[in-house]
């Protein structure tokens, strides 16, 4: 077979792939979040999150509700995080003041909600069950 039939192969699986089986979290409608990054800045802990939108239609407004636990797992901080809009396959940084104390005093961030989450044409998404979170930190990113 010549290089030209092997790339046709190719291209003709790669199209069939979502329909094999095996391959579903490539296409995996989701919204990803990511603890990138927690951080000591002037006597207060900042969080660098990044944001990625999987789903079929950009998000132009969204709102997530998140609680920052300290170490003896007790509620420090509530936070609502603005962050739309957030298009389709862009994955963007969202990075903000968690606590006014060392990142040492944080346990966990809890995405409570995401209270607000809604298409350009004012459609209402759920977001809270497409969440997809991963921490790269110290500290887990839960929901």
């Amino acid at each position: 077979m010549d290089a030209g039939k092997y790339l046709r192969v190719a291209a003709v699986l790669a199209g069939l792939a979502p329909w094999l089986g095996g391959a579903g979290q490539a296409w995996a409608q989701t919204l990803d979040i990511e603890l990138n990054k927690l951080e000591d800045v002037g006597g207060q802990c900042a969080a660098s999150l990044l944001l990625t939108n999987r789903l079929s239609e950009t998000l132009e407004q969204v709102r997530f509700d998140v609680y920052v636990f300290d170490k003896a797992g007790v509620i420090a901080r509530r936070l609502l995080l603005d962050t739309g809009p957030m298009r389709t396959g862009k994955t963007t940084v969202a990075s903000f003041a968690l606590i006014d104390q060392p990142c040492a005093n944080v346990s966990r961030l809890l995405v409570n909600d995401v209270p607000v989450c809604k298409t350009a044409a004012g459609a209402a998404v759920d977001c809270v069950g497409a969440l997809n979170l991963t921490s790269k930190a110290a500290v887990a990113l839960t929901k």
